[in-house]
């Protein structure tokens, strides 16, 4: 688990990346680590398979003949020592295959070595020195010929395993050649055994073949002309037509023959004319056994049918308990049975075809994915009964012991009555069974279960008279054997399950897609498929020698998805709505315009809306959602572009829903739609275009385009409206950002202001006026006289007009109307960051309680990411009903800004402002009675509201502190007192008109009969 995960996808990719010749030796430093670790472990199990050959041969030996402690063990043949030593010679052989057939080792190694010679060569350069630098050289070149030249299993049967200074001989040992060759072929019928259910036997042969292969190394001289060696040898060799290849991991296969005549040439060649012939023949016979794997695959198909089907009855009432308990735990045990044979079948099936260069035509791939359904199938159905055989295994492991229990009490009083006269081997006998009943009592662990194995072969003797009946030990060994099964199912059924080759034959996944379009029937066995592909996740998540371990996973994740999305999803999407077109045309035109003959057969597409949805590594694969807003999309855009043809697309939105169940939104638009308007980040830019093209209303709040600027017929207008919709586009955060905008624009326009008033002629002229209003203030009442407003007018007029006649005042009244519209403008916007706020925040029940939905989450023990969601979510409504109840007065800080500048020294002449104010504003009258009365004529001048020169004034006195002294002025009641005086004049003249009038009547005589 540790190491052969790492070997296999030593050297991948991830899909749709290219290696470089500076990664393989990048990739062979980082997995340095681990080869080192390997370097140890083998060198470990090389110690513990010398002491085990010398443990063994040291108790089978003349010595112990005679009378000895251990002469009573020399009947005892330890069946479990030589299957563990198989399982640790058959490691070293799988680190060996693997490592050979992997050609990245040798490239990345070559590589390496040529980079080591450089930093050899150089070490100063590299950090390092020459000592250190050729010792590393060293074991590096030690570690490849002891690990990726052929050499771990080698090595180990190679060693000198005779010690003669402790008096322990091997290979001139007889008795111990012969409890050696007597357990291979113990060995041999154990696994041969029971064909029916095959488990994971093909493994276990390769450590057989590895102790098979010790066995002719330790004693090659004495095997030449040995019969019953070469008839062993024959059984192994013809191993290879049973089970030809073995998988090892990645695609890497282990083939008995190959292997044979590689470690043991001389005996092969001796003894097998014809073995190029039958090592080639065994792949041959293997991929003409598979020709028909239809049939194949049926068979088992029904087996697992029926298993299943059994598994999931409920025992019938009348059914008796005990039968009812041993028939689920045949079935438990049936299922890993059938799961093993659908498992090899799938590996020698793809194997034997990369193995003889066979191609994969599409009903062989469909073969391949039928198997791989078939295991996720069996594992479904273990997870169905989950709950039941949860309760059900510690029956069944409590039955078991029993039985064994049942079976060695007998035996253990047998020899209990005869105490006094036991022997030696007998007194061994007793205390075996004894330490059975013991550790029964106990779980049924691994060790566990280990110890029972070797008391059992303790208990059972080679004696003429042995005292376990041989069908009584072929029962508790039947019951030990459904012990660890049942203990240790789950990791079975994980193991016999495992479908990671999956990884290495990705490419079949594409003609596997294409089949299901073609085949909708198919669609089903999908989630079984992305099921195991999982199982490639844990093997790959142990790559060392990437920079990231997760690189080639999510790299095969997403070309898994990718792939599902081209040759699935997009293709039915369109078929769908092709068929739904085509559905309706044929209604519109009264027949079916469709071509039967092209047709071929019929696609029932509604088996992919059907498919419930499933996972593959946490993305959600739903082909309903998929499909429903495909069509909602195009629905909604061909109806954008011919809005008269909604009728037919809400046609096939209700066949969408009678023929495939699809619930799509409504496509009919309505009839208008909510206005955007300009973009209030694109005025913010231009606010100095903006003031003077637009006039101000301040009762409406908002902004008409003026006529003169325009060649259009209609007008531009800005409303609050607009600005919320802006500030929901762009976000709220364009609020400060137009106050920015205002703020240097009011500095360049106050600028100006502020030289205008600095002019002498201004300045001497207000300061003139004023000293004369104070003079003969109690002559004027006290009210500022309209007169002396008028004739300022009309002064500054003789000044000078521009090329449209305008004066001077008339510049300066547009200059701080065009401070009034900033000002207006930014009212404007914050009103609408207020209507956008009250649009968001309508939802929440009570402003003045707003539950905390980050703390109900957190009290909930709701997910990390659902917590902090709703955390955002309480900050962001905080945020509107804050802004929405305070707001922000923006006028105030502008003020805040410009006031100290404003009455700084140099600025003094800033206080004649509120003299101005008078023939100002007469200005401005003049000028708005203009414009109204053009309106009627259709004038470009014309316009209706210009509110942006008394915002404008009022914002001035207000910064420069001058309402009191404009107040004092008390302008609107001389206004006021003026036109009183003038309509009383016009009313005495008009009554004077009317006295003449009559008396010139009466005199003359005129009559209006």
């Amino acid at each position: 688990e540790k190491y052969v995960p790492v070997l296999c996808v030593f050297g991948e990719q991830p899909i749709g990346s290219e290696g470089r010749e500076s990664d393989e030796a990048l990739c062979f430093g980082r997995i340095l680590p681990l080869l080192q670790d390997l370097w140890n472990y083998c060198e470990r199990v090389y110690l513990v398979v010398l002491h085990l050959i010398r443990q063994l041969a040291s108790l089978y030996s003349k010595k112990n003949r005679k009378k000895s402690p251990l002469t009573a063990y020399l009947n005892v043949r330890f069946a479990p020592i030589w299957r563990t030593l198989a399982e640790a010679l058959g490691v070293l052989v799988q680190f060996d295959e693997i490592v050979r057939q992997n050609e990245a080792f040798s490239n990345c190694a070559t590589v390496f070595k040529r980079m080591m010679r450089t930093v050899r060569n150089a070490p100063e350069k590299y950090e390092t020195d020459g000592p250190s630098a050729k010792r590393f050289e060293y074991l590096m070149q030690k570690l490849e010929g002891d690990l990726l030249d052929d050499l771990i299993f080698q090595n180990c049967v190679d060693r000198e395993f005779d010690e003669r200074s402790c008096d322990i001989l091997v290979r001139d040992n007889a008795e111990f050649m012969a409890e050696f060759f007597g357990s291979l072929g113990a060995l041999y019928n154990f696994y041969m055994t029971d064909n029916r259910v095959e488990f994971n036997k093909r493994y276990a042969f390769i450590g057989y073949c590895g102790l098979f292969v010790m066995y002719s190394t330790l004693f090659r001289d004495k095997l030449r002309k040995d019969a019953k060696y070469v008839d062993l040898l024959g059984k192994v060799w013809t191993l290879q037509k049973q089970m030809p290849l073995i998988h090892l991991g990645n695609t890497y296969m282990f083939h008995i023959g190959e292997w044979l005549a590689r470690r043991i040439p001389d005996f092969v060649n001796a003894t097998f004319k014809t073995r190029n012939a039958d090592i080639s023949g065994s792949k041959t016979a293997l991929l003409h056994s598979l020709s028909d794997i239809d049939g194949i695959i049926m068979e088992q198909y029904n087996k697992i049918t029926v298993w299943s089907a059994r598994l999931e009855s409920k025992p019938s009432i009348h059914q008796d308990h005990q039968d009812v308990i041993n028939g689920q735990a045949n079935l438990l045990v049936q299922g890993i049975g059938h799961a093993w044979n659908v498992s090899n079948l799938l590996k020698s099936f793809l194997l034997v075809h990369m193995a003889v260069d066979s191609p994969f035509t599409r009903d062989k791939i469909l073969a391949a994915m039928r198997l791989v359904e078939m295991l996720k199938a069996i594992v479904a159905t273990y997870h169905r009964k989950s709950t039941t055989i949860g309760s059900l295994q510690s029956l069944l492991v409590d039955k078991a012991c029993y039985k064994i229990s049942r079976l060695i009490s007998p035996l253990k009083q047998k020899l209990e009555h005869n105490q006094q006269k036991l022997d030696d081997a007998q007194i061994d006998q007793l205390s075996a069974l004894e330490l059975i009943l013991h550790v029964l009592q106990g779980a049924p662990t691994r060790t566990h279960l280990l110890v029972i194995k070797l008391a059992l072969c303790v208990a059972q003797q080679k004696t003429a008279n042995p005292l376990i009946d041989p069908n009584a030990l072929v029962e508790i060994s039947s019951y030990v054997r459904h012990l660890e099964l049942i203990s240790h199912f789950q990791g079975l059924v994980s193991e016999a399950c495992d479908c990671s080759i999956l990884y290495w034959f990705e490419e079949l996944l594409d003609h596997y897609f294409k089949a299901i379009v073609k085949n909708p029937e198919l669609i089903n066995s999908l989630p079984y498929i992305t099921m195991a592909l999982h199982d490639a996740a844990p093997v790959l998540l142990k790559v060392q020698h990437l920079s990231e371990a997760e690189a080639l996973l999510n790299a095969f994740v997403k070309c898994i998805i990718d792939k599902i999305d081209t040759e699935i999803t997009h293709p039915v999407k369109r078929s769908i709505e092709d068929e739904l077109r085509l559905h309706i045309h044929s209604v519109v035109l009264g027949s079916d315009s469709r071509d039967i003959s092209k047709i071929g057969h019929f696609r029932d597409w509604s088996r992919f809306v059907k498919l419930p949805t499933f996972n593959f590594f946490g993305q959600q694969v739903s082909f309903r959602a998929a499909i429903t807003e495909y069509l909602d999309e195009q629905f909604y855009n061909l109806t954008a572009i011919s809005s008269h043809d909604w009728k037919t697309y809400e046609e096939l939105r209700s066949l969408a829903k009678e023929k495939y169940d699809l619930s799509l939104l409504e496509v009919h638009l309505p009839g208008a739609t909510i206005e955007q308007g300009l973009d209030v980040l694109e005025i913010t830019r231009n606010i100095h275009v903006f003031v003077g093209r637009y006039n101000y209303n301040l009762n409406g709040q908002f902004f008409v385009e003026k006529p003169s600027t325009t060649k259009s017929n209609h007008l531009h207008t800005i409303h609050i409206r607009h600005v919320s919709n802006s500030i929901r586009t762009h976000g709220t955060g364009i609020m400060n950002t137009t106050v920015n905008f205002v703020y240097q624009f009011l500095g360049k326009k106050f600028f100006i202001f502020s030289q205008f008033l600095y002019d002498d002629h201004i300045k001497s002229r207000l300061m003139k006026d004023y000293r004369s209003f104070l003079e003969q203030r109690d002559d004027y009442k006290g009210l500022y006289p309209f007169k002396k407003a008028e004739k300022f007018l009309k002064d500054i007029k003789k000044l000078g007009v521009t090329e449209d006649g305008k004066s001077y005042l008339d510049q300066f009244r547009e200059l701080v109307t065009e401070i009034g519209n900033a000002l207006g403008y930014v009212r404007m916007v914050r009103s609408g960051g207020f209507r956008y706020i009250s649009e968001s925040i309508k939802f929440v029940p009570d402003l003045s309680n707003v539950v905390s939905i980050g703390e109900a989450a957190e009290k909930g023990e709701l997910p990390e990411h659902t917590v902090s969601a709703a955390a955002n979510l309480d900050a962001l409504l905080n945020d509107m009903i804050t802004k929405f109840s305070e707001g922000a007065d923006y006028f105030k800080m502008l003020e805040e800004v410009f006031y100290d500048e404003m009455h700084k020294e140099k600025n003094q002449h800033l206080k004649n402002f509120f003299i101005i104010l008078p023939p100002l504003m007469l200005s401005y009258v003049e000028h708005i009675i203009t414009c109204k009365e053009k309106v009627q004529k259709k004038n470009k001048e014309a316009t209706f509201t210009d509110d942006g020169f008394a915002l404008g004034c009022a914002f001035v006195l207000k910064l420069l502190r001058q309402e009191k002294q404009f107040d004092g002025l008390q302008w609107e009641e001389g206004w006021n007192a003026y036109y009183d005086a003038n309509l009383e004049v016009s009313r005495a003249q008009i009554e004077e008109k009317r006295h003449v009038f009559s008396h010139q009547r009466l005199t003359s005589g005129w009559s209006f009969a």
